[in-house]
């Protein structure tokens, strides 16, 4: 893998994790200065930054190391698909979600750097959401409206914990106020109706810090997982929803899975008050409903560890 780039730039975001990263810093410094490799470390100030130093380091014909969560590697995979750049990996995030698809180890982050290394590039898809407003974004773990949504509004607000607990604490916020809400979901041309939890697109199989909500999903299929979860009790909701850690909750009766490659998302006129819905992707507000989601076959060029199949 060393041969193929000659020049790496590491973009920290100092930030991710809830301040992990900045902890770190000595330990991932030296652990850079270790590698046989010319790589230039750039503690970045701003997303915005992140983004123009990238741009920088592509057009100079360097791969782009980003290290932090699914933000930082969001924002990244958007600028290495322009570019036509490779991207790596050091996830030190609070999810690290589509690192883990990719067969890093979230609990070792420094160990990815072996990567650089010995690991091996490969070209993976994303997925592309656009609002009713046509806002777009390109996401590469999950695309989500409904319940999971707000959530998500909710956590991004939160700098005290992180990862799976802070995403079990919104869950429990959330639902003593949210109720399933009527949605028209539309895969490859094939339609359902019904009043949902949650919608969520599945370009990679976790969100939240490790919950499998499309736990069949691949990155290399040209296709998007769909997970429906339907109108069920509360009690019912709660009592089954840890299930989705495990994946399990696709059994479930009010569970229905789809793929393809379009997938179509309306609110359905109700007799419900509820404020318009909102769409999200890994992590980030697109906007409102109605939503197109599609994939982008083999969009990313990324490196992976020399172990993943």
């Amino acid at each position: 893998m060393s041969g193929s780039i000659a020049r790496w730039t590491a973009l920290v975001n100092p930030t991710a994790g809830r301040g992990r990263v900045q902890r770190l810093l000595p330990e991932l410094r030296a652990a850079f200065d270790r590698l046989p490799l010319d790589i230039e470390i750039v503690v970045t100030t701003s997303a915005a930054d992140a983004c123009d130093r990238a741009r920088e380091c592509f057009a100079d014909g360097g791969g782009v190391v980003g290290v932090g969560g699914d933000g930082t590697v969001r924002d990244l995979a958007d600028v290495a698909v322009t570019a036509r750049g490779t991207l790596a990996i050091v996830p030190l995030g609070s999810g690290n979600d589509f690192a883990r698809h990719l067969g890093f180890d979230h609990r070792d982050p420094l160990r990815a750097l072996d990567a650089l290394v010995d690991g091996k590039p490969i070209s993976v898809d994303l997925g592309l959401a656009r609002a009713a407003d046509g806002t777009s974004r390109r996401f590469t773990t999950v695309a989500n409206t409904g319940f999971d949504a707000e959530a998500n509004r909710w956590a991004n607000t939160v700098s005290w914990t992180s990862g799976a607990t802070l995403y079990l604490l919104a869950v429990l916020r959330t639902v003593a106020t949210y109720r399933p809400r009527p949605v028209r979901v539309v895969v490859d041309g094939h339609q359902w109706e019904g009043r949902v939890w949650l919608v969520a697109v599945g370009n990679a199989r976790c969100y939240g810090g490790g919950m499998h909500i499309t736990p069949e999903a691949e990155l290399d299929d040209g296709l998007l997982d769909v997970c429906v979860i339907g109108d069920i009790g509360v009690v019912e909701f709660v009592a089954n929803f840890p299930k989705v850690y495990r994946g399990t909750h696709t059994s479930h009766h009010a569970v229905t899975m789809l793929r393809g490659a379009r997938v179509e998302i309306a609110a359905v006129d109700g007799s419900d008050k509820s404020p318009p819905a909102e769409l999200w992707a890994s992590g980030e507000r697109v906007g409102l409903l109605p939503a197109v989601i599609e994939t982008e076959a083999a969009a990313l060029r990324v490196v992976v560890p020399a172990t993943r199949p």
